[in-house]
């Protein structure tokens, strides 16, 4: 099995493309900001980053777990597969009669890791996507700690989050106040 960092890395931008796509439909109707998915923001990176930092490294594990299940559907890689056929290779690994003995460690034999990690996986997806990762551009992959906003979330933009601010609580409970007064809650 091929696993160099570029198989890798091409295989997470698959899978990052699986959970959130681009959406030209969305910016035909809502604008340009809503055309841009997960691997335009470099979420893959994300990914590949955050599970590079657990205890025992994933990457591999996973590139090899998301194959074999792209295997058993069309005889080939999870990148290969087009997007029907990734959700379908996802959808076998999340079910309860998945082989696990065909795993690779740590997965072997314990389906219920496996299907965490994935599951997990997909979340993490989402937590790259709106959190400021795509804003931290060139510094990206930095350490934490010399990381810098350097434009707006793209994501951030599509939702119409103004951004972080101290003032949000005072400004909440302001208005709790004034709902609380007009119904005389206490």
């Amino acid at each position: 099995m091929n696993t160099s960092q570029q198989y890798i890395e091409d295989t997470f931008m698959a899978f990052a493309d699986t959970i959130i796509p681009r959406t030209p439909q969305l910016a035909e109707e809502y604008g340009r900001i809503q055309l841009y998915g997960a691997v335009d923001l470099s979420i893959h990176e994300y990914l590949i980053m955050s599970l590079n930092y657990t205890e025992v490294p994933l990457t591999e594990p996973i590139v090899l777990t998301l194959d074999i299940a792209a295997e058993q559907l069309g005889g080939s890689s999870f990148a290969a597969l087009d997007y029907d056929g990734r959700l379908r290779a996802l959808n076998l690994l999340l079910e309860s009669d998945f082989d696990a003995s065909l795993l690779p460690d740590p997965f072997t034999d314990n389906l219920a890791y496996e299907q965490y990690t994935i599951g997990y996986l997909i979340r993490l997806v989402y937590m790259g996507y709106y959190s400021k990762w795509s804003g931290y551009g060139s510094t990206r992959l930095a350490p934490p700690n010399q990381r810098s906003l350097e434009h707006f979330p793209v994501s951030w933009q599509q939702i119409g989050y103004p951004g972080p601010s101290l003032g949000y609580r005072a400004e909440l409970e302001s208005q709790y106040a004034t709902y609380s007064g007009e119904r005389g809650i206490e």
